[in-house]
């Protein structure tokens, strides 16, 4: 009996090191995917800076490297996101410019 618990112990030991899960909490081919999308949708010098770190985050990963991975993979999320705020912004602050420019010259007038 006592050597059943033993053999369990050392196998779920075994399973819990061959299968524990990665530290990282990243899919890489969606962090590229997301880099690629915010070249197109978003403000494109940002989404090209994303890709170029979302490339170099799945390396580091595919090498072992998780550290230099999730360092990576974090600056990508931050150019994917500043891209896409850059372009809301444009997106939402130029009509505004247009109109106040416009009631401006009225004003003027």
């Amino acid at each position: 009996m006592e050597d059943e618990e033993k053999a369990v112990e050392s196998l779920m030991s075994n399973m819990e090191a061959t299968c524990s899960p990665s530290p990282i909490r990243c899919c890489w081919l969606r962090l590229r995917c997301w880099a690629a999308t915010s070249i197109i949708c978003g403000c494109t010098c940002l989404g090209v800076l994303a890709l170029a770190f979302a490339i170099k985050a799945e390396e580091r990963h595919k090498a072992g490297r998780s550290e230099e991975a999730v360092h990576w993979g974090a600056r990508a999320r931050r150019f994917i996101l500043a891209s896409f705020a850059v372009w809301l912004a444009a997106l939402i602050l130029g009509p505004m410019l247009l109109w106040l420019l416009s009631y401006a010259i009225a004003q003027a007038e």
